[in-house]
């Protein structure tokens, strides 16, 4: 049995790279399947790339950055917690308290619904 039965990718080549080249293509091959998975082997992004000499990758990144997302979910958990070690304390919570936590709460349901529908835009995109 020969290496090219069974296979789909039946057709070999050899190519040979200097290494500033295989130093571009590394870095190239590295960012790409950062963002497609579907090209995690090497010979899968060599294919695409050789027989369509490009692979277009649409990154998304929600509202732009996560990280001010998540500071800002963090300071609202940090607030409630205050809210909720106050209560407990005192064993009483303010009607304005209450509606504090509510509006933290709204900010969070709205802050992951932008999330959401970035990614929904994203995907429709491709």
């Amino acid at each position: 049995m020969s290496r090219a039965e069974n296979r789909t990718h039946c057709v070999e080549k050899i190519i040979r790279f200097t290494p500033d080249e295989w130093e571009r293509v590394r870095k190239l091959y590295e960012e790409l399947t950062r963002y497609a998975p579907e090209h995690r082997s090497f010979s899968s992004y060599a294919r695409r790339m050789l027989s369509e000499r490009r692979i277009h990758v649409t990154e998304i990144r929600p509202l732009t950055d996560p990280e001010p997302i998540a500071r800002e979910i963090d300071r609202i958990g940090v607030n409630v917690n205050q809210i909720a070690h106050w209560a407990n304390a005192n064993e009483h919570i303010t009607p304005a308290q209450v509606e504090e936590i509510r509006a933290s709460f709204d900010r969070i349901e709205r802050l992951l619904g932008d999330l959401f529908a970035d990614r929904r835009e994203a995907e429709q995109d491709v």
